[in-house]
């Protein structure tokens, strides 16, 4: 009965060692999870601003290529009817 008893004082010992060490490892790695999702989200959110921004310099560069377009057509038109004289 002694054995018996020894048993579940070691038993009782390593529990109370080994509890707060695993709920910290636990908590560190919850925490570490978080900031991982946090840092994700973050270049996910910075990632779209950056292509709205493209999509917009993109709709102005096209309307600018459409004036150099329309200005050139212009210039050929010009430079048509003066070489006929």
């Amino acid at each position: 009965m002694a054995n018996g008893t020894i048993q579940s004082v070691v038993d009782h010992s390593l529990v109370k060692t080994f509890t707060p060490l695993a709920v910290a490892a636990l908590l560190a790695i919850v925490g570490w999870l978080f900031n991982t999702v946090m840092d994700v989200e973050k270049q996910t959110l910075e990632n779209a601003t950056q292509i709205k921004h493209l999509q917009m310099a993109e709709e102005t560069v096209s309307t600018q290529m459409k004036q150099v377009e329309s200005t050139l057509t212009d210039l050929r038109i010009n430079v048509g009817r003066l070489s006929k004289y």
